[in-house]
C-alpha cells in the first residue's frame, strides 16, 4: 500500500478533529488511553508461530455527531504489534513497533459504547527477520502501512473508560524481500485498555 494511503488517511482524521467546531464544547471531550496488545500476524511459513504481547498509548477525542447516541472517535496512539515464533527450543519475538490512525464511529447505549470504523497504521521500527536455517537476514522485510477494520466496547465511568477492541488488517504487510520467507501476513490485534476522558 502506497505512501499516499496512509497520508489520506491522516487527512480524514484532520478533517474530522476539526468537527468540533460545529458542536458545543460540552459534547466534545478528549482523553488519553493505554493497555495491552495480544497481537499475531498471519504468517504461513513462521515456525510455531504464536501470540506476541505488547502494549499501546495514545490520545482520543470523543465528538458529538448525534448527543448521547452517536460519537465519532478518532485517535491516535503508538503500538507495539508482531508475533512470537520458536526456532531449535528458543522463543523469539517479531516486534513491530506503529503509529495507528483509528476513526471508529461509536453508538452510545446508555454507559456502553459500541465502536467500528477504519484504521490506518504506519511501521515506526525496522525490523529484520532472521532466516535460521539458510544463516541469513532478511533487511527491510515489511512494509510500512496497514490497513483494516476496528470493532470495540468500552464502558464509561467518567471520567474513566475500560474497553476491549479488536483491530484486523485488510493488507498483506510483508514486502517482496520478505514474502518468500514469511509467506504473507496480516495483522491481528486484541486490546484492553482504560482510558481517561477531559
Amino acid at each position: 500500500m502506497k505512501l499516499k494511503y496512509f497520508h489520506a488517511a491522516i487527512l480524514t482524521v484532520l478533517v474530522f478533529a476539526i468537527l468540533p467546531s460545529t458542536q458545543s464544547h460540552a459534547q466534545s471531550r478528549f482523553g488519553v488511553r493505554g493497555g495491552l496488545n495480544v497481537t499475531n500476524i498471519s504468517f504461513e511459513k513462521l515456525p510455531d508461530r504464536g501470540e506476541r504481547f505488547g502494549f499501546h498509548i495514545g490520545v482520543f477525542a470523543d465528538l458529538a455527531i448525534l448527543p448521547d447516541f452517536l460519537q465519532l472517535q478518532p485517535e491516535l496512539s503508538y503500538s507495539v504489534k508482531g508475533a512470537a515464533f520458536e526456532f531449535l527450543g528458543d522463543r523469539k519475538t517479531l516486534d513491530l513497533k506503529y503509529i495507528d490512525f483509528l476513526l471508529p464511529v461509536a453508538f452510545r447505549l446508555g454507559n456502553i459504547d459500541v465502536q467500528v470504523g477504519p484504521f490506518a497504521s504506519y511501521l515506526t521500527s525496522t525490523p529484520d527477520y532472521k532466516v535460521f536455517d539458510a544463516t541469513e537476514v532478511v533487511v527491510d522485510a515489511f512494509k510500512k502501512t496497514d490497513i483494516g477494520l476496528t470493532a470495540g466496547l468500552s464502558y464509561n465511568f467518567a471520567p474513566l473508560t475500560v474497553g476491549i477492541r479488536y483491530n484486523q488488517g485488510l493488507v498483506d504487510i510483508t514486502n517482496d524481500k520478505g514474502r518468500p520467507y514469511l509467506g504473507t501476513g496480516k495483522t491481528a490485534v486484541g486490546q484492553v485498555s482504560l482510558g481517561f476522558k477531559f
